[in-house]
């Protein structure tokens, strides 16, 4: 599997957000993103989704809180499949929904915009060109390692700015990741 595709399926497959836009650059955050927990129901968000990429399985751990476990399988290294999963926290934010998941390096969490609307999960992520622009310009807090993003704590201003239409288009809109649920 190459490195896009492997960071393709661990975005959305895993935390629905990772580089499926981007390639290999990320955006991180140090904490999930988002203001609140989104509260979600369990039959909306529960199931096996797919794409183009594979299949992802979504069990909520606490609806309350926004928690969901992602299930996939990936070419292990010797290329044998092996099954991967991971913790992905929703949160709200401007009447935007954005899910985050924890990086496997440890530098904090991967993190896009997610609509789940008419068995469709669409997942936006953040462009990191203009999020390094946004950095690099004062505009938000972090710093650039080589072509990676890495924002310090968000605070609400922040957050409007990620989420406000004039500095909203901080994402890659024109390539969207969808998954579609299969069955019930």
């Amino acid at each position: 599997m190459n490195l896009r595709k492997r960071y393709s399926s661990k975005l959305i497959l895993v935390g629905l957000l990772l580089l499926t836009a981007c390639g290999c650059n990320a955006v991180l955050s140090k904490r999930p993103v988002g203001d609140n927990p989104a509260r979600i129901e369990t039959k909306e968000w529960e199931g096996t989704w797919t794409t183009a990429d594979g299949a992802v399985r979504l069990e909520v751990l606490d609806a309350s809180q926004g928690i969901l476990r992602a299930s996939w399988v990936e070419d292990g290294k010797s290329g044998t499949p092996a099954l991967k999963s991971a913790e992905i926290e929703i949160r709200e934010s401007g009447g935007w929904l954005i899910a985050s998941a924890r990086e496997d390096k440890g530098r904090g969490y991967f993190w896009g915009r997610i609509k789940n609307q008419d068995r469709q999960i669409i997942v936006w992520s953040p462009d990191e060109r203009l999020f390094a622009k946004a950095v690099k310009d004062g505009v938000l807090p972090g710093r650039v390692e080589g072509e990676d993003v890495i924002l310090d704590d968000l605070k609400p201003h922040h957050l409007k700015i990620i989420t406000a239409t004039e500095k909203g288009l901080l994402f890659s809109w024109d390539r969207p990741s969808i998954f579609v649920k299969s069955g019930n």
